[in-house]
């Protein structure tokens, strides 16, 4: 994407063709910083979501409305309408029968009970999902190119619904650390951060050692579209950085200690949630970054089709099969051709034009409970606005850091951040921990606590706001503002 964006799309309307509220900064959204296209919303976005819901329902009844998403002016949003009192009401005996089956397992949906489900949760994951994900990606790669290309579609069939299952699993278990976070916030602000002076819960969350990472490639996004790019096994803090990040969180521990030292009843509760939060962080950046362990697979896959169409004249190159849908594409597969008013360049342009814009993280209309709830929950973790940011956002890594802004928008401008520049991007996603070695702090659009920016920035040591929504609009690069990663805000220097 350009670095030239227009802030709420210079008027464009942002109406989502069905009913309710919709975020882009959620769930899927948080891994996707531009406009979808067609094969990948209609394909694997798509078998991805029903998956996960077909997982919801079966793991604790949820019954998520139609539609799962929606794109407007291209852009992806997910749906909020499952937050909805008439949701809730309508799931309400089916998941409280879950609750007299499986009660640990329900266990999970609350943060004041979900250390109970954390057990069954991770030891669920790791015997039986991730080895089998794992194996699943292993044997596609050993098939993707010798298969004929009539079967490769059950082969993308076959990986992407096993995405959708593993996602379910990342809801679960990185869902569980997130609402852990949550309690371990609340406990902090209400009888800690007074009586050391101040701070935040988020410099307990810092300075643990990533675990290592099996894989050969990272994501830039979702969007299958872009090719991943190889692994920077080697971008990790140095051992001197980490031993200061280690030495800072075990010096807010120790505050926080002394601070309750004459409550044992609250020691010990905080005792508990912080090990129960602390194990849970390495553990978390690990499970998700995993989840897309397949795409480099399924995108070969997708390629080996476009050569085929493209063989046949059906496009011209094999890249254009990205700007077909599914049906779109196997129906020419299969020899049918496509349709004379598929213009594939013209989908290509729109998308390019789309890609301009700087979307909302809202599309549609949020009732006044969710309203509140929304407004408040960046809150939780201790977002305080400052009436002198450029702009706000959910505080994320902990810190203060000034310098000067450098807009990144994507992979192609990756070379031009410089070493002590603020890092403000869209998202982030694994292909983009390189820069962390490089930024003095990290801005983004899309983001909550539990995104990559927040979990990575924190294992670097560097201040991050994130889910600010239009930070790459309303900050420029030369523009030297202050990141203040405890409070959410950026301010101008």
């Amino acid at each position: 994407m350009s670095s030239a964006t227009v802030a709420g799309g210079a008027g464009m309307p942002w109406a989502p063709p069905a009913p309710g509220a919709y975020s882009r900064s959620l769930r899927f959204g948080e891994w996707i910083s531009e406009p979808v296209t067609p094969l990948f919303e209609s394909w694997l976005l798509t078998a991805m979501e029903e998956r996960f819901h077909a997982g919801l329902r079966q793991v604790i009844g949820q019954r998520i409305p139609r539609p799962y998403h929606v794109t407007v002016n291209g852009w992806y949003f997910y749906t909020l309408n499952w937050l909805a009192p008439s949701a809730w009401a309508r799931n309400l005996p089916t998941m409280l029968w879950r609750v007299l089956r499986t009660p640990r397992v329900m266990a999970g949906i609350f943060p004041p009970t979900v250390s109970f489900a954390l057990p069954l949760l991770e030891r669920e994951w790791r015997i039986d999902i991730q080895p089998s994900y794992r194996a699943a990606a292993a044997d596609a790669e050993r098939r993707v190119e010798t298969l004929p290309v009539a079967e490769l579609p059950a082969l993308i069939d076959d990986l992407a619904d096993r995405a959708g299952a593993y996602y379910v699993s990342v809801v679960g278990l990185a869902g569980a650390a997130y609402k852990m976070e949550i309690n371990l916030a609340r406990f902090y602000r209400r009888h800690v951060r007074d009586a050391v002076g101040g701070g935040s819960h988020l410099s307990l969350l810092a300075g643990f050692e990533p675990p290592t990472d099996p894989d050969r490639h990272a994501v830039a996004s979702l969007d299958w579209w872009h090719a991943p790019l190889p692994h920077a096994a080697t971008a990790r803090t140095s051992p001197e950085d980490h031993r200061r990040l280690v030495e800072a969180r075990q010096g807010a521990e120790a505050a926080a200690f002394e601070a309750l030292a004459s409550s044992p009843g609250r020691l010990s509760t905080f005792r508990r949630l912080l090990v129960g939060a602390q194990h849970l962080v390495p553990l978390r950046e690990e499970q998700v970054r995993e989840w897309t362990i397949t795409w480099p697979v399924m995108r070969r896959a997708v390629l080996r089709i476009g050569a085929a169409l493209a063989a046949r004249g059906a496009i011209g190159v094999p890249e254009d099969v990205f700007f077909l849908n599914r049906d779109e594409a196997l129906a020419a597969l299969d020899g049918g051709g496509l349709p004379a008013d598929v213009n594939v360049a013209g989908r290509r342009s729109r998308r390019d034009e789309q890609a301009r814009l700087l979307a909302p993280l809202l599309a549609g209309r949020l009732n006044p409970l969710l309203q509140r709830f929304w407004d408040a929950y960046p809150r939780m973790f201790g977002a305080v606005r400052s009436d002198r940011a450029i702009v706000s956002g959910w505080p994320a890594s902990p810190g203060r850091a000034s310098g000067f802004v450098r807009v990144v928008m994507g992979p192609d401008e990756f070379g031009a951040l410089q070493p002590g520049e603020i890092l403000v991007a869209p998202i982030t996603a694994p292909a983009w921990t390189p820069l962390f070695t490089l930024a003095a702090a990290v801005v983004t659009d899309v983001g909550t606590a539990a995104s990559h920016a927040s979990i990575i920035a924190r294992e670097y040591g560097i201040p991050a706001v994130v889910g600010c929504g239009d930070a790459t609009a309303q900050l420029r690069t030369g523009m030297r503002v202050t990141v203040d990663g405890g409070t959410g805000n950026v301010e101008p220097v």
